[in-house]
């Protein structure tokens, strides 16, 4: 297991771990299909999630062998999951990924449990039709791994938290304890899965070379939340947050038109959270649009139309998380450049001049904050 090089003259970071693919096993298990007794519908969308991940973790953004990448679709029982980990006794690995897209189920105590072709929806039946995920913890933790990672793609996915032989290894769950997971009508794939693997495709702009799992995670709970779908929860263990199983799509992209345009979408993602009652999200948008805003000021021109649409957004989500002084002030500054280039009528420059206004009487009632920089 390596570290990622960090780019010359680039700000040091902390480097990912990224796993040797010869040394990392993945099993990927995916229930859509259902026989008697079960009575739950279809879910096809599991199994074309399934094959979709497998093609990411073994294409190029993936860091897995083909050969260690080992896929199925409908188990029909608990022992034929178990027969794709590696034996306990195989040598040690780095990287054991773990993955189940299908319905997830309550038992006794309300554990969670996996459904595999013919489980019932039933409390006492549960655990005897279906897999119990402290059944997978206590196999999981038979094999030999450096790190270990499981991730949930199934209704009350949290619960796989309160499995005692959890401890140590790294949870990906889609959704919370009391939520139901969702696939939107008309996708082709689970929501969350279609969520982790559009994020793939696209990267992060301003991310690092390998994507870590805790930046991951980050985005997920600002994009399913945005397409209406659960939050995600995640609990790390040891190090894992610093595991890097994909390259980024957007490497070396964040100082681009491209790069900028989708960092401040993603920053506007964010602020609509804020705006739907996560105060914390606001302020986070803020300090991301002013990222946005400054690196557009270096690498496009301070008056370049996008860069004072980028300080324009940025200053008012600066008064939106309670800071309609330096709101004004950003806006007064980039409302003085538009005027020296854009025609009196021109819209947007409208648009800094109605902000300019509406944050100038926020003020009148806020106490001036003492001089710091802006946000």
């Amino acid at each position: 297991m390596t570290g990622a090089e960090p780019t010359v003259g680039a700000p040091a970071a902390w480097p990912p771990l990224v796993p040797a693919p010869g040394r990392s096993v993945a099993v990927l298990v995916g229930t859509a299909t259902q026989v008697v007794p079960s009575t739950l519908p279809p879910l096809p969308q599991a199994a074309a999630s399934v094959v979709a991940l497998g093609e990411v973790l073994t294409g190029p953004l993936g860091g897995f062998d083909p050969a260690s990448v080992h896929r199925r679709v409908d188990p029909p029982a608990p022992a034929e999951v178990f027969r794709l980990l590696p034996a306990p006794g195989s040598d040690p690995l780095d990287v054991l990924f773990f993955y189940f897209a299908g319905y997830g189920l309550r038992g006794t105590d309300n554990r969670l449990c996996l459904a595999l072709p013919g489980s019932v929806d039933d409390t006492r039946r549960a655990e005897r039709t279906a897999l119990p995920v402290a059944a997978l913890f206590q196999a999981l933790r038979q094999v030999r791994a450096e790190h270990k990672i499981a991730v949930f793609d199934c209704c009350f996915a949290a619960r796989a938290l309160d499995a005692a032989d959890a401890a140590d290894i790294h949870v990906l769950a889609a959704a919370g304890r009391t939520r139901k997971a969702r696939t939107p009508e008309g996708h082709t794939r689970t929501g969350f899965t279609t969520a982790l693997l559009r994020l793939l495709a696209d990267g992060v702009p301003d991310g690092p070379e390998h994507l870590d799992l805790t930046t991951l995670y980050r985005h997920l709970t600002v994009t399913l939340p945005a397409a209406g779908l659960p939050e995600p929860l995640q609990r790390s263990f040891g190090a894992t947050g610093d595991l890097a199983l994909f390259r980024n799509a957007a490497y070396g992209t964040g100082h681009t038109r491209a790069g900028l345009l989708a960092r401040a979408r993603f920053a506007g993602q964010v602020k609509s959270l804020g705006q739907a009652g996560h105060p914390r999200r606001t302020a986070q948008a803020a300090h991301l649009f002013r990222a946005v805003a400054a690196d557009a000021a270096v690498h496009l021109g301070r008056t370049d139309p996008e860069t004072l649409r980028y300080r324009h957004v940025h200053a008012s989500t600066a008064g939106e998380a309670g800071d309609p002084h330096t709101a004004c002030v950003l806006l007064q500054q980039a409302v003085t450049d538009w005027e020296r280039l854009a025609p009196p009528d021109d819209p947007a420059l409208g648009a800094a001049r109605a902000s300019l206004a509406y944050w100038r009487t926020r003020t009148a009632s806020t106490p001036t904050p003492p001089a710091r920089t802006p946000h």
